[in-house]
């Protein structure tokens, strides 16, 4: 049988003209599976499924998919992407395009005027997220249902907000005076749950992404850096006992006792405008405290999932209260405009980071990150009608958001293709700073806010579809802590004993004592300039005077010159002028004599013409 069945392959080969070959055969040798496979059997198809793949609406859920993305957006052990939610902006006369089904996690978009000129956008659309949350859904509900539970989890976590210009992405992430938005009332959780384990000095710093143990002059180092950036910020005091009151009003936070563990909470704002990566914590230079902040280009660093932003200031912090005063100072140097459609737009994409390390007695370190992302709203020129730099704004930050996009879509095809393809998160700073998300190295959670009005409809289906895109998502690889552990000899604990206390003022009164010699250097350098500047003003006043003395002589001295030269060339022009008025006069009677000549003169020439003899011509023949 091999016998025949190699002398039949032999002659299918052979180029015939009389005998065609078989139509079933490759003829460009594509590559093909060498096994059968039944490719139908894994397909269950419902009558629902098959309506909704021919029918003219996009949906990218099932009846079952519907039930099982609940109204309370709890992460179950099937959802293995990213969870998505989307918020209505309340209006006062909202568009009847947009509609939330019955079970709460499904919008249904139809345009049923003239807003669009697209005729694919006219159809009615189905968008399936985590949860939906209406203009009466309030912010306390939006932290329990969305970030609450990824706290309490104490896993990396990234939230980002994503959606058109003023459609309410700020506010959903810091709120105003009276209601809190995700951001604070996160830092309130955090800082309730290990209340009881915070330790008191920076003895661990994440250190190009991993956790290092300070010396002692490290330690003083960071203490400084933080009462250096704790003066520059302004005085939140009683914004924030009002926020923490409204905050223990809405939340119940437990504390989480653990007798053998410290806690370093540390946090860090970076800023990413117009391509460039700015630190919004940096301590501006002494000289430069009045001036504008000179404002450094900082390097994303990115390998396998582990993201660095090297140069990054990174804060530590003991309360709630001071992690919030750096984030209004970052808020102040963050770049603002104002639009036609929003009066104070954020130009550019703001990651607030949170880090929480713990050690145990035994010797083991653990990390936490929370990565709050406010990204910069997506913009129609025509709409905005930017000029200028604000078009240069808006270009690179709709090119930030493409690229995301293009992550996301490459993210949520991997699971269907054999060779996936590569995430192209490089191209884009936003995307290299969200690689670990985009990887599924860590969870990730999107809040989508939309206005609903039918001025922005299109504009909202594109972040639908962003949002639908996302949603697809699926990783192939279980979300992982990024939990590192080492060992180091730090053996002191949060639970202080009797001599920790005199240590720690001890330690206090040293820092203190190290910013006083600061600030007597900086005086001392100060008071040497302004001698300087005095002595510089004296000597030169004293130059000013020199100069004008000698100047004065000068002219004094010229003047003199110039009087005696001035006589001398008179008295040579007086005597030239006799010396040729008598040489006119001798012309003058020369010329009379010449005129009126006398007798004697008449004689004399007359005998000088006759004593003139007449010429003789000689003739030699």
């Amino acid at each position: 049988m091999d016998s025949k069945h190699k002398v039949e392959v032999h002659k299918r080969e052979m180029r015939s003209f009389l005998m065609a070959r078989d139509p079933s055969i490759d003829r460009r040798f594509r590559p093909r599976p060498n096994k059968k496979l039944r490719l139908f059997d894994d397909i269950q198809e419902s009558e629902d499924d098959s309506f909704s793949e021919y029918s003219d609406t996009e949906s990218d859920y099932t009846p079952n998919a519907a039930s099982t993305a609940t109204s309370t957006g709890d992460s179950t052990s099937t959802e293995t992407g990213p969870q998505v939610f989307l918020r209505l902006r309340p209006v006062t006369d909202p568009s009847k395009a947009y509609t939330i089904s019955d079970d709460g996690s499904v919008l249904i978009t139809s345009c049923k005027i003239d807003s669009t000129s697209n005729n694919v956008n006219r159809m009615e659309k189905h968008f399936s997220f985590s949860s939906i949350f209406d203009s009466c859904v309030g912010q306390r509900d939006i932290y329990d249902i969305c970030v609450g539970p990824k706290i309490l989890e104490e896993e990396c976590v990234t939230i980002m907000t994503y959606g058109t210009s003023g459609s309410g992405k700020t506010f959903t992430l810091l709120g105003d005076d009276v209601r809190a938005g995700i951001i604070p009332r996160a830092l309130e959780n955090i800082f309730t749950i290990y209340k009881e384990n915070l330790y008191h000095a920076p003895k661990l710093k994440l250190v190009n992404g991993c956790i290092t143990f300070l010396q002692d002059d490290a330690t003083l180092n960071e203490i400084q850096v933080r009462k250096k950036l704790l003066q520059l910020c302004p005085d939140i005091t009683a914004h924030h006992k009002r926020l923490k009151q409204v905050i223990d009003g809405d939340h119940n936070f437990e504390v989480k006792a653990s007798p053998d563990t410290s806690v370093m909470v540390w946090v860090s704002f970076v800023e990413i405008y117009n391509e460039l990566v700015h630190d919004l914590l940096a301590i501006p230079p002494r000289q430069e405290k009045l001036g504008e902040v000179p404002r450094k280009n900082l390097k994303i660093v990115c390998n396998k999932g582990l993201v660095f932003v090297k140069g990054l200031t990174s804060v530590f912090v003991k309360t709630s209260e001071e992690a919030l005063q750096l984030l209004r100072l970052g808020q102040q140097r963050s770049t603002y405009a104002s639009t036609s459609v929003n009066a104070n737009s954020s130009r550019s994409h703001c990651v607030f980071t949170v880090d929480i390390l713990k050690y145990d007695r035994s010797g083991m370190t653990t990390q936490s990150s929370y990565r709050f992302c406010d990204l910069a709203g997506s913009e129609r020129v025509i709409n905005t009608g930017t000029t200028g730099l604000r078009l240069k704004e808006a270009k690179n930050i709709n090119t930030s958001l493409m690229v995301l996009g293009r992550c996301l879509d490459a993210a949520s095809t991997s699971h269907k293709k054999k060779n996936n393809d590569v995430i192209p998160y490089r191209d884009s700073k936003l995307t290299m700073l969200l690689q670990a998300a985009l990887l599924g190295k860590e969870k990730l959670a999107m809040i989508v806010t939309v206005t609903p009005v039918d001025k922005y409809y299109e504009e909202n289906l594109n972040v639908l579809n962003f949002a639908s895109i996302a949603k697809n998502i699926i990783f192939k690889e279980p979300v992982i802590k990024q939990h590192r552990t080492s060992f180091c000899g730090f053996m002191e604990f949060s639970k202080m004993e009797p001599g920790d206390e005199y240590k720690k003022q001890l330690e206090e009164e040293n820092v203190s004592l190290t910013l006083e010699i600061e600030r007597l250097k900086f005086d001392h350098v100060l008071q040497m300039q302004l001698l300087e500047e005095k002595l510089r003003k004296e000597l030169t006043d004293t130059y000013q005077e020199i100069i004008k003395d000698t100047k004065k002589q000068l002219v004094e001295e010229c003047e003199k010159k110039l009087l005696i030269a001035n006589r001398e060339w008179e008295f040579k022009l007086a005597s030239q002028k006799r010396r040729y008025e008598e040489d006119i006069e001798d012309l003058k009677d020369e010329i009379e004599d010449l005129k009126n000549p006398s007798p004697s003169d008449c004689e004399s020439v007359d005998e000088a013409e006759e004593s003139k003899s007449p010429i003789e011509i000689v003739d030699d023949d």
